[in-house]
């Protein structure tokens, strides 16, 4: 298969990501829109890396890490928006401003 469907699909994955975050202020649905954009990167990444027989293993060590550091980045907003649910009874972005000084 062309490396074009791949960037193809990723954009169109981006693009469904990017409108996710836009329009959504449920936290979890934001952190879902942006785990959305991260995989369309990732596809990217490594159906650009598949272009070159050299770079395929930097391209799946990046992925491996990438992936690594997305699993620590959900548990840290997991881990928020329990504790924002637990103080305020809601998971809407618009009353993290109310946390300010």
């Amino acid at each position: 298969m062309e490396v074009q469907y791949y960037l193809l699909l990723s954009a169109a994955l981006l693009s469904i990501g990017i409108y996710g975050i836009l329009t959504r202020r449920n936290m979890i649905r934001m952190l879902l829109s942006a785990e959305i954009i991260f995989n369309a990167a990732l596809l990217s990444l490594l159906s650009l890396a598949s272009l070159d027989a050299s770079y395929g293993t930097v391209g799946g060590a990046l992925a491996v890490i990438a992936i690594s550091l997305s699993a620590a980045e959900v548990g840290v907003v997991v881990s928020i928006a329990i504790l924002m649910f637990r103080m305020r009874g809601t998971l809407d972005t618009y009353e993290l401003r109310k946390f300010r000084g």
